[in-house]
């Protein structure tokens, strides 16, 4: 009876390795390629990085791991060797999500898949041979590159603004009043708001078409991934957007498609292309841990909004913290739930995009704060101290993780394949999880 269940075990695990692109599926992506109700200036933007979207297609152990998008955002002239001949004359690289490298792939599991090689698939030709340069899994992004002889195009990545600052209207004489307004502090960020249009962009590997998807900006959704940096739309995309480019309409990269319950989550182009050039200087990316969940003042509740107006009516600037993690730096700093983040080291904190920006580097040292407390009338200075967290940390949760999903079938981290697909993942991910356990105790 073991043994039956077992070798049942076994084929279910051989089939999840499998190619996961069958007919079916690319019928479906096939007829969103259509795209027959896309408007002619979504079309325009799309075709403006068109030429820098690509498929890649991961394998291991000889078998298709994972199918995703990525963007072109680097081309150079390949230095020479000394040899003259063979090889292309530029190299190309590609910003991606992790997934392609993850086993199992589009699972939150920090298992890095063996034996990986890559295809690249651009508009046209013939697929081209990838080499992993850099991957973080925390924000679930690789680098890839390739050697082409001819250069390619790349694509023009924009920050953005998406901060709304509580800030009394002028046209008011009265100064308790307030409205939304965006602020206008950089002019070279790209100032993003609710309902504004966002194009998602995929290329497929089977004939090398052109994936695109409207949609607007949703500052306010909320979901259970644990990625606090991430935003959301309302792109309906698939799994092969996974990766691609998030542009405006202008046609400039502003995030990284992920997807989230049918449609586009994106982390912020800021935070991409900061860790692009960490992992290609580096080969790794410092993440400061505070412990504390955090949301922007534009996206709470009303009810929350016209509590703190009520209390702090001058208020212009700030981050709401949601929860403090028991024991996190935040909580030893005496950070509460409530509190309004107004200042960081001296700068004033417009939204978490902005926060994350100014700890990024500030791991293992101190951070000064000032919030604001509604049960204060004075603003309260504090101190914290960053930790960092390491890469080897993120494994410590993955075997009650693995149960906790295949019980609730909930993924709070990143998105995992569609329930059919879903058993065979969570056994993969428990056979690779005892193997790594077993290994590390008999050590």
């Amino acid at each position: 009876m073991e043994s039956a269940t077992s070798s049942k075990r076994q084929r279910v695990v051989q089939r999840a390795a499998r190619d996961t692109v069958d007919e079916e599926e690319e019928e479906m992506f096939d007829e969103r390629s259509v795209n027959k109700d896309l408007d002619i200036d979504s079309k325009i933007a799309a075709l403006k990085v068109s030429l820098s979207v690509v498929c890649l297609l991961s394998r291991t152990g000889g078998k298709n791991l994972c199918r995703c998008s990525g963007t072109v955002v680097e081309c150079e002239r390949k230095q020479e060797s000394g040899g003259g001949g063979g090889g292309g004359e530029f190299v190309a690289t590609i910003l991606t999500s992790a997934n392609l490298l993850r086993f199992p792939a589009y699972s939150r599991y920090t298992f890095l898949a063996p034996d990986i090689t890559v295809e690249v698939y651009l508009s046209k030709g013939k697929p081209l041979k990838g080499q992993v340069l850099g991957y973080d899994f925390h924000y679930n992004l690789a680098i890839i590159q390739i050697t082409t002889d001819y250069p390619l195009p790349t694509a023009i990545l924009t920050d953005i603004d998406v901060s709304m600052p509580l800030t009394p209207t002028p046209l008011l004489t009265d100064s308790k009043p307030f409205g939304l307004r965006p602020h206008t502090v950089d002019s070279s960020l790209f100032k993003l708001r609710g309902g504004d249009k966002v194009i998602a962009l995929a290329r497929t590997h089977n004939c090398h078409c052109l994936l695109v998807e409207s949609g607007m900006l949703s500052i306010y959704k909320s979901s259970w991934l644990h990625c606090q940096e991430l935003l959301y739309t309302s792109c309906k995309t698939t799994q092969v957007y996974i990766g691609g480019p998030l542009i405006n309409c202008d046609g400039e990269v502003i995030g990284i498609v992920f997807h989230y319950d049918g449609y586009a989550a994106f982390l912020p182009i800021n935070i991409a292309s900061r860790c692009l050039q960490l992992l290609k200087r580096d080969r790794g990316v410092c993440h400061p841990w505070l412990g504390m969940t955090l949301t922007n003042s534009y996206a709470a509740k009303a009810s929350v909004l016209e509590e703190i107006i009520q209390k702090f009516p001058h208020i212009r600037n700030g981050i709401i913290v949601k929860d403090v993690m028991k024991g996190s730096p935040a909580a030893h700093a005496g950070i509460i739930s409530k509190d309004i983040i107004v200042e960081c080291d001296g700068e004033v904190v417009r939204c978490s995009l902005e926060f994350c920006r100014m700890v990024w580097n500030r791991a293992s040292q101190s951070v000064e704060v000032v919030v604001m407390r509604p049960s204060s009338s004075k603003p309260v200075k504090l101190t914290m101290v960053a930790d960092e967290l390491k890469p080897a940390s993120y494994n410590w949760q993955v075997l009650f993780h693995l149960f906790a999903c295949w019980f609730s079938y909930r993924n709070t981290s990143w998105p995992v394949p569609a329930d059919k697909e879903y058993a065979a993942v969570i056994w993969m991910s428990i056979d690779l999880a005892v193997q790594r356990t077993t290994t590390w105790l008999d050590a």
